[in-house]
C-alpha cells in the first residue's frame, strides 16, 4: 500500500475533549437501527459482516451515520486491513461506543431499552417466514407486471 493510498490516521490533539454524552434512544425498538445501537451499547465492535449476521443488515455504515446525525451518538470507528479468501487485502471499518459513553447511557436507563429491543427483535423474527412468503408474492407480481420490449419474447413466442 503506498503512502497516498494509506487510510488516514486520527491524530487527535485533545482526546479529553471528546463527546461522551449518550445520544437519544430510538423510540421504535424493532428496527435495524435499534438493533445496531443495542449491540454497540452492549460493548460489541461491529464490522459490516458482523452486522449481516447479527443485526441482519448490509448497510452498517448508513445506520452508524444515521445514529450520529439523527440521534446524536458519537460512534468511534477504525479502518482494519483484512486478508480475503481470494488473496486480496481489503480495508473494512469497525465501529464501537467508547466505554465512557456506554456508562453514561446505562446511567440514563439504557439497560431497559436494550432489553426491550431484544424482545421486539425476537418477536419480529417470529414473522420471518410469513414475510419471506409475502416478498415472494410481491416479486412474482413484479416479474409479470414489468414492461418488456415488444421485440423480445420467449423461445416459443410467450412474453
Amino acid at each position: 500500500m503506498t503512502k497516498e493510498n494509506a487510510p488516514a490516521t486520527n491524530h487527535e490533539s485533545a482526546p479529553s475533549k471528546r463527546n461522551y454524552n449518550p445520544g437519544q434512544l430510538p423510540k421504535r425498538k424493532n428496527t435495524v437501527t435499534a438493533a445496531v445501537l443495542a449491540g454497540l451499547l452492549e460493548g460489541e465492535t461491529l464490522t459490516g459482516m458482523d452486522a449481516v449476521f447479527g443485526q441482519h443488515t448490509t448497510r452498517l455504515g448508513a445506520v452508524v451515520f444515521w445514529l450520529d446525525k439523527r440521534y446524536g451518538w458519537t460512534i468511534e470507528r477504525r479502518d482494519i486491513a483484512t486478508g480475503t479468501k481470494d488473496g486480496r487485502v481489503a480495508t473494512i471499518s469497525a465501529y464501537w461506543l467508547p466505554q465512557a459513553t456506554r456508562a453514561a447511557a446505562y446511567e440514563a436507563n439504557a439497560r431497559n431499552w436494550v432489553d426491550a429491543v431484544k424482545v421486539a427483535r425476537a418477536k419480529l423474527r417470529k414473522t420471518a417466514d410469513k414475510r419471506r412468503a409475502e416478498a415472494a408474492k410481491i416479486n412474482a407480481a413484479r416479474r409479470y407486471a414489468r414492461t418488456q420490449d415488444p421485440r423480445q419474447s420467449g423461445l416459443w413466442g410467450e412474453v
